[in-house]
């Protein structure tokens, strides 16, 4: 990610601007072997995806929905889409319904339609590396959430 990006996301961060929004976003989807390995059931990977979530701002609440994913190292280039969290997970497999606000655990999507390319830009597996150059970040949101950053980035542009 350049310098400009990384200090628009730090400043938005530290001005709290998540706070209270729907989104939540991820490095990190769950392979076969990552879902055995937790202890959570099979899934269809053309319209389900398991993925860590390392940190939230928010509590991450079962049957929240987004239609929107972008790149956080190109927010400009987002994608719609039409997918609701229906599952979540602190433990191995506990499914409480929600991931308070600090914590991690395992959300897994269920999208519509089906699981848009752009995922392939998430590590693929726990014993993959993170490789800066094949790898980033992914933010589920909406497309007001999305509207409001790319807003802030004008601002942050023209200045």
């Amino acid at each position: 990610m350049n310098s400009q990006l990384k200090e628009f996301y730090d400043s938005l961060f530290e001005n709290r601007f998540f706070d209270n929004k729907i989104y939540f976003s991820s490095l990190e989807m769950l392979s076969d072997n990552d879902i055995k390995k937790h202890f959570l059931e099979p899934i269809n990977r053309n319209t389900c995806m398991y993925l860590y979530n390392v940190h939230n701002d928010n509590d991450i609440i079962l049957g929240t929905k987004y239609n929107v994913i972008f790149d956080r190292n190109n927010p400009r280039i987002y994608q719609n889409v039409d997918c609701e969290i229906n599952f979540v997970s602190l433990k191995k497999n506990d499914n409480i319904g929600i991931i308070p606000s600090g914590y991690g655990g395992i959300i897994r999507l269920k999208f519509k339609d089906e699981v848009p390319e752009i995922t392939k830009v998430l590590m693929q597996d726990d014993k993959e590396k993170y490789d800066k150059n094949k790898h980033s970040f992914l933010y589920f949101t909406t497309q007001e959430v999305i509207d409001e950053i790319l807003a802030e980035l004008d601002k942050a542009e023209n200045v």
